[in-house]
């Protein structure tokens, strides 16, 4: 599912802004996973680290640096096969996609972090964050999953495989993740769907394993009170996946409620952000 306007999957390679210094520039640190112009991550007391959705993209959190201010550095993540990694094959495995942003990433993940991950992107971070505990390095200080179902129950969504483009664009549409402007191109169009097909696939990929113990990381499960697919009593259920503390929050929206009311989502986010540092100081 795409953004509007240059967010779209089709967006043109990023280009760094004059003078803009990139994560990792001059280390390992550099990741094909970060936006070419990422903000330096180490510029700011705390790291956001943010995983889209399926079908979406890392311009899906284009504007929260903004929004969050200088004390956290948000991280959006890039999965191949969109925007600036256009060309390059999607996922189909996501264990091995988790294997490969664990090594990726673990050089920007000694300090500090958080993560942010939206429905499929709330998998990701999940799963990341257990890969992280089970290979004895830093977890994130706070797992925040927005729209996302918990991780111990099958995913229900739309099998991709089982529909024609027409009716994943229907669902798409529904939910309210296609904008009318990318409607109206067929190339757009094609693409998108493509996306998002090659991203259902990766997502039932997961294959629920054993009951895990819980993680000793504070959960923040994000719902939009409109979501057909993630009701706040469904988020409730990730409770029983943290030994730490626990909380759910309802917004105000559909799935994709960290668009349709981003100004409310960031004021939480940086609530969030804001207590767990106070907490450490």
């Amino acid at each position: 599912m795409t953004g509007g306007p240059g967010r779209s999957v089709t967006a043109v390679p990023h280009r760094s802004r004059p003078g803009a210094r990139e994560a990792g520039s001059r280390g390992p640190s550099r990741s094909a996973y970060l936006l070419p112009g990422q903000q330096d991550p180490a510029a700011a007391p705390m790291r956001l680290f943010c995983f889209h959705h399926a079908g979406g993209a890392a311009s899906s959190f284009a504007g929260w640096q903004e929004r969050l201010g200088s004390a956290v550095t948000v991280v959006p993540v890039q999965l191949p096969g969109r925007e600036h990694r256009l060309r390059e094959p999607r996922p189909r495995d996501f264990s091995r996609l988790v294997d490969e942003l664990d090594e990726a990433l673990d050089p920007l993940l000694e300090a500090p972090h958080a993560f942010y991950g939206h429905s499929m992107g709330g998998m990701v971070a999940h799963e990341l964050t257990r890969r992280r505990l089970d290979r004895d390095r830093p977890p994130p200080r706070q797992l925040l999953v927005g729209a996302c179902p918990p991780p111990h129950l099958p995913y229900e969504g739309t099998v991709p495989d089982r529909f024609t483009d027409e009716e994943l664009t229907a669902w798409m549409s529904g939910l309210g993740g296609l904008p009318e402007l990318v409607q109206r191109y067929p190339e757009w169009l094609r693409l998108a769907v493509a996306v998002l097909r090659d991203d259902l696939r990766l997502v039932h990929s997961r294959r629920p394993g054993p009951v895990h113990e819980p993680l000793p990381v504070p959960v923040r499960a994000l719902a939009g009170a409109g979501d057909p697919l993630v009701t706040p009593r469904l988020a409730a259920e990730w409770a029983r996946h943290t030994s730490a503390d626990f909380r759910v929050f309802t917004l105000p929206g559909g799935h994709f409620f960290h668009r349709s009311a981003s100004a409310i989502v960031l004021h939480l986010i940086a609530s969030l952000l804001a207590a767990e540092r106070g907490a450490r100081t």
